[in-house]
């Protein structure tokens, strides 16, 4: 039998098993995260309500050689903190405008400003909010800067008009 003996002989063979079919991967989206900060408008009409929710800021304490010891420069220190989540209401106003009111802790605390209204609305209608994150961004505060060349450091103690600054994080595909 020699050369024909593999041709003619019995195999013991398995049925070839199907193999499952593997889809292709579906992709899932890859997202970076942004933010976009807006000062409020109409913070004045609210200061009693907003005060009402501010705490006073320790870190305001700190004198000229804590902030240098704690490598503070070029950073505004307020007097006053807000550290809360907001939410944003829509109120349609007369004549078919519409306002864009926001809330801490269920007190009304100002509104976006109208330069700012449509881009808030886009980020809102995407409803790929992170967070919406209040702070204070005015009134009483402290400022220490480095001049380098001079090699001092230059400390002040500044006031600007009271305004409180909301921060919307939000998620934003990466499209390749």
């Amino acid at each position: 039998m020699g050369l024909f003996s593999n041709l003619f002989s019995k195999k013991n063979t398995v049925a070839a098993q199907p193999q499952p079919v593997q889809m292709p991967e579906e992709k899932k989206p890859r997202y970076i995260v942004k933010s976009q900060r807006f000062i409020l408008d109409n913070v004045k009409d609210h200061m009693e309500d907003i005060m009402d929710l501010v705490e006073k800021n320790e870190d305001y304490k700190l004198k000229k050689k804590d902030l240098i010891e704690e490598n503070r420069e070029d950073e505004n220190i307020y007097e006053y903190e807000l550290n809360e989540k907001a939410t944003i209401t829509t109120i349609s106003c007369e004549g078919g405008v519409e306002q864009l009111q926001v809330f801490v802790c269920n007190t009304h605390i100002g509104d976006i400003k109208k330069g700012g209204i449509s881009r808030v609305k886009n980020l809102l209608k995407k409803g790929n909010i992170e967070n919406i994150w209040s702070e204070v961004s005015g009134g009483n505060y402290k400022h220490l800067r480095y001049d380098a060349g001079k090699d001092v450091y230059y400390y002040d103690e500044l006031e600007k008009e009271f305004s409180i600054t909301i921060e919307i994080t939000y998620k934003e595909e990466i499209t390749e």
